[in-house]
C-alpha cells in the first residue's frame, strides 16, 4: 500500500526527531527487582515524517526533484521528484515520478533517441549498520513503470537508470545517534536516583535491535540495559510537607504543559473537528484531575503521574492528524515527542519501584524541548481567563463573544449588562434566613431561567429541547449547591466551595475550567457563575447527549437531561453514567438524587429547593 500524502521539508529534521525520540529511549525501565535488565523500547516513525526525511536527504531543489545522473555534455538526464514511500510487507517501497532524456553527443551536438515520463518505484529492506546507530535500505527490487503499459524490467531507459537507481536510495540513510547524543542531558531529569556510571553506561549501551514495518509506521526497538538505582525511596513512607508542595508544583506545571498543547494545535489547524476534540481531551483530563489530586498523595501510587501519561496519550492520535497539515517545522518536535506516549504509557504500568519520576526538572526540560529553549510560556500557571482557551470554548458551544466595555476586559459572561445591574444588589453577598426564603428562591428561580434562556438564543437551540434544557439548569443547581452562592463560615459570608474545588451556585469546578472563566467573578458574582453553568450544561446537552442519541434510550427525551448532568458531575466520557451498572455506587447515588431532583421540578415543583435548605 502506498501513501500518498506529502510532508514538507526541514534543514533540522534529524535534530528535532533527536530531541523527541529522547524521550522514548529512556522511558521503559524494566522492574528493579533485579541487578539490572534489557529493555526494548519500539520508535514509531509514521511514513509521512519518513517521507519528509527522505525528501530533505535526498531531493535538494525546492521542487522536490533530483537529477540521478552526472552526465557533463546534458545529453542525458534522469530526474526524480515528489516520492511518496509506505508500506510492502517487510520492506519500504518508494514511488517517485521520473523524466528522462537519453541521447548521444555528435561533435557537439545531442542526438537524443528517448524522451520519457512515468513512474519509478523502489523496494528495500531496512537494514541496521555496523555501529546500531542508523538503518538504510538494502535494495530488493527495482522498476519502471509506464502509465499505459505497466512495469518495465528492461530497455535502454532501464540499462541507463538501474545502477544509479540503487545508488541513490541506497544512499538513504536513517541516523538515529542524535537519540544518544542527547540522552545524558536529560536521564539525570527522569532517573534521578541513578549513579553518574549508571546513567552514562545506559547512554552508551544504546542500540537499535529489531525494526517491524507496520501499516500506519516504521517500529525501531531500541534496546539498552537498565540498572537498579543506588539508592531506592521507600514507597511507603508518607510524603514530607516539602514533597507536598512539589507534588503540586508538578501537577500545575503538568495541567500548564497540556493546556499549551491544545492551544498550539488547536491554532495549528484549521479543522473544526480537530480543534473541538482537542479541547474535549483537556477538558476530561481536568475532570480526571480533579479526581486525582482528591486521592491521598502516595508515593505507592501516583494518580497524578497516571493522569499525565494517559493525557499525553489521549493527545497523541489528534496531534499526528494535525501534524500532517502543517508546513513548517515546529510540528516536528512535537510529534517526535508524542512517539514517545506509547513508552510512557508502559512504564507507567511498571509501579513504582523502577525510578522514573516526572519532576519539576524533567518537566522544565520537556518544555525548553518543545518551545525552542524556553520554559515560562508553557509551564505557566494561573487563575487569569485565558483568551485562547475561551475562543475555542466559544467556538464550542457557538457564541460569539459581545463586546465589552475595556474595564472588564476578562469579563466573558454572555449576559447583557442590564441584567448584571438589575440583578446584582439583591443577590451578590445574600445568605438569606428562613423569612427571606419566598423571597430569595423566586429570584434566584428568575436568574437561573434567565441564564438558560440567554444561553439557548445564542445557542439556537432545538425547540424540542428547550423546556428540557431550562429545567436541567433548574435541577443542576439544585443538586450542587441547594441553589446557594454564598455560605457563612466564621461570621464572614464566603463563597460555597466543596473539598474538590467546586464553587458557587453551579459549583464550577476551579481546576477543571481554569483558564475558561474568571475565577473571581464564578466566586462571588452569582449571575456569572449562573450563566457559567448554564453554559457548560448547553456543551454537554447539544455535543454529547443529543448527539450520541441518549435520547433514543429506554427512558426517552428526558435522558438528555440526566445524561448531560452525568457529564457535568463527572467529565465528558460520563454522558452514559446514568443508566450504566458499571460505575461506583456513589456516583450512581449521584446520578439517582439527581433524577428524583429533575422529576420533581418537571411536575412544576422547583420550589421543593427549600427542603434542600432545611426551610
Amino acid at each position: 500500500m502506498l501513501i500518498n500524502s506529502k510532508f514538507p521539508r526541514t534543514a533540522n529534521t534529524a535534530r528535532l526527531v533527536a530531541l523527541g525520540g529522547l524521550l522514548v529511549t529512556i522511558l521503559l525501565a524494566p522492574s528493579l527487582h533485579a541487578e539490572s535488565a534489557d529493555v526494548s523500547v519500539p520508535v514509531s516513525l509514521d511514513y509521512p515524517l519518513l517521507q519528509q526525511l527522505l525528501v530533505t536527504q535526498l531531493f535538494q531543489t525546492p521542487d522536490n526533484s533530483r537529477d540521478i545522473l552526472d552526465d557533463p555534455s546534458g545529453c542525458n538526464q534522469i530526474e526524480l521528484s515528489d516520492p511518496v514511500i509506505g508500506p510492502q510487507q517487510d520492506y519500504l517501497e518508494i514511488v517517485a515520478g521520473i523524466k528522462a532524456r537519453l541521447g548521444l553527443s555528435v561533435f557537439g551536438a545531442c542526438q537524443e533517441f528517448l524522451n520519457w515520463e512515468g513512474d519509478v518505484g523502489f523496494l528495500g529492506l531496512p537494514v541496521i549498520q555496523p555501529g546500531g546507530r542508523s538503518l538504510k535500505l538494502e535494495p530488493k527490487e527495482i522498476w519502471l513503470v509506464d502509465r499505459e503499459e505497466g512495469k518495465i524490467f528492461s530497455g535502454p531507459l532501464w540499462e541507463a537508470g538501474i545502477a544509479s537507481l540503487e545508488t541513490f536510495y541506497g544512499s538513504f540513510e536513517l541516523d538515529l545517534a542524535p537519540y544518544t547524543n542527547s540522552l545524558e542531558i536529560f536521564l539525570p531529569d527522569v532517573l534521578p536516583r541513578r549513579s553518574a556510571q549508571q546513567l552514562q553506561t545506559m547512554a552508551d549501551g544504546l542500540t537499535l535491535a529489531e525494526i517491524d514495518v507496520l501499516p500506519s509506521r516504521l517500529a525501531i526497538h531500541i534496546n539498552f540495559i537498565v540498572d537498579t538505582p543506588v539508592e531506592q525511596a521507600d514507597v511507603t513512607t508518607p510524603l514530607g510537607e516539602e514533597e507536598l508542595k512539589q507534588l503540586e508544583l508538578r501537577w500545575q506545571m503538568m495541567d500548564a504543559l497540556l493546556v499549551s498543547a491544545v492551544k498550539h494545535y488547536a491554532a495549528a489547524t484549521s479543522l473544526e473537528t480537530l480543534r473541538s476534540t482537542l479541547l474535549d481531551i483537556l477538558i476530561d483530563s481536568r475532570y480526571r484531575l480533579r479526581d486525582a489530586l482528591t486521592e491521598p498523595a502516595s508515593r505507592s501510587n501516583d494518580a497524578v503521574r497516571h493522569w499525565f501519561v494517559e493525557s499525553w496519550q489521549s493527545l497523541t492520535p489528534v496531534v499526528r492528524k494535525i501534524a500532517l497539515e502543517q508546513e513548517g517545522q515546529e510540528h516536528l518536535l512535537w510529534l517526535s515527542l508524542f512517539t514517545a506516549t506509547d513508552a510512557l504509557y508502559a512504564l507507567d504500568q511498571l509501579g513504582p519501584s523502577i525510578g522514573l519520576e516526572i519532576s519539576t526538572d524533567g518537566l522544565r526540560r520537556l518544555a525548553r524541548m518543545i518551545n525552542s529553549g524556553e520554559e515560562d510560556d508553557l509551564l505557566q500557571y494561573g487563575d487569569e481567563v485565558d483568551p485562547q482557551l475561551r475562543e475555542l470554548w466559544e467556538q464550542q458551544i457557538q457564541l460569539q463573544r459581545k463586546a465589552e466595555p475595556s474595564a472588564w476586559h476578562l469579563d466573558f459572561s454572555i449576559m447583557s449588562q442590564a441584567h448584571a445591574v438589575v440583578r446584582g444588589d439583591t443577590l451578590d453577598m445574600w445568605v438569606p434566613d428562613k423569612k427571606e426564603s419566598g423571597a430569595y428562591l423566586a429570584r434566584i428561580a428568575i436568574l437561573l431561567e434567565e441564564s438558560a434562556q440567554s444561553v439557548v438564543q445564542k445557542q439556537e437551540l432545538d425547540k424540542n429541547y428547550r423546556e428540557l434544557y431550562e429545567k436541567l439548569v433548574l435541577t443542576t443547581a439544585w443538586q450542587e449547591s441547594c441553589w446557594r452562592q454564598y455560605v457563612v463560615k466564621n461570621k464572614k459570608i464566603v463563597p460555597l466551595r466543596s473539598s474538590s474545588g467546586d464553587v458557587g451556585l453551579m459549583q464550577i469546578n476551579e481546576r477543571v475550567w481554569r483558564g475558561f472563566y474568571d475565577m473571581q467573578k464564578l466566586r462571588w458574582d452569582v449571575d456569572y457563575n449562573s450563566n457559567a453553568g448554564a453554559e457548560v450544561l448547553m456543551n454537554y446537552l447539544v455535543k454529547y447527549a443529543v448527539k450520541r442519541g441518549e435520547q433514543n434510550q429506554p427512558g426517552g427525551l428526558n435522558n438528555l437531561a440526566r445524561a448531560s448532568y452525568s457529564a457535568y458531575n463527572g467529565g465528558p466520557k460520563q454522558v452514559s453514567r446514568y443508566r450504566r451498572t458499571d460505575v461506583p455506587s456513589s456516583h450512581q447515588k449521584i446520578d439517582v438524587l439527581f433524577w428524583d431532583k429533575y422529576q420533581q421540578v418537571d411536575a412544576g415543583n422547583k420550589l421543593n429547593v427549600a427542603g434542600c435548605l432545611g426551610w
